[in-house]
């Protein structure tokens, strides 16, 4: 016939297992179902724009604005469409515009990115170019002559650029 073990030690083992198992198993059944999560957006960057005193001085005057204009594209990767490719050889995916009053910070929060597009990009991955000129409220002629930011996007996420501007012909 058969022995019965009735030792305590054994018993409180397989207790505990079986505990452990009415706990783990479904938590392990869910993680088994867990989708990855969709790539985040870019994060945003601003752009401090500063000014000559007479620069600033004629848009105060004239109660302009400042208009802030990102232009986002790719380098395309071989083996791109060329239907994705424009005439300047660029991956166009978009911009982003900011009108703020002079001295203000421009501010983009997020940058969308058609995934589609992203992934023809070649290895330095997005670009891209930010422009500074007037609002042309006092003026159907911009007024100022700014610098610019081009290179990389990923540089700039989360960071701040500076751009600065005076009057045209100054």
């Amino acid at each position: 016939m058969f022995r019965r073990i009735t030792s305590v030690p054994v018993l409180l083992f397989l207790l505990v297992a079986l505990a452990a198992g009415a706990v783990l198993g479904p938590a392990f059944a869910q993680q088994q179902n867990i989708k990855p999560a969709p790539p985040a957006a870019p994060a945003g960057f601003t752009v401090k724009i500063t000014y000559s005193q007479k620069a600033m001085d004629k848009l105060v005057s004239g109660k302009e604005t400042v208009i802030v204009a990102g232009y986002l594209y790719g380098f395309p990767k071989q083996g791109t469409p060329r239907k994705y490719v424009d005439e300047m050889g660029q991956i166009d995916v978009g911009e982003v515009k900011d009108e703020v009053a002079p001295g203000t910070t421009a501010a983009f929060d997020h940058i969308k990115l058609e995934p589609a597009m992203s992934k023809w990009f070649d290895s330095q991955g997005p670009q891209l170019l930010i422009n500074v000129y007037s609002g042309r409220k006092s003026s159907p002629n911009n007024l100022l002559d700014c610098g610019i930011y081009e290179g990389p996007l990923a540089a700039v996420q989360g960071q701040s650029i500076p751009i600065s501007c005076k009057l045209i012909g100054e």
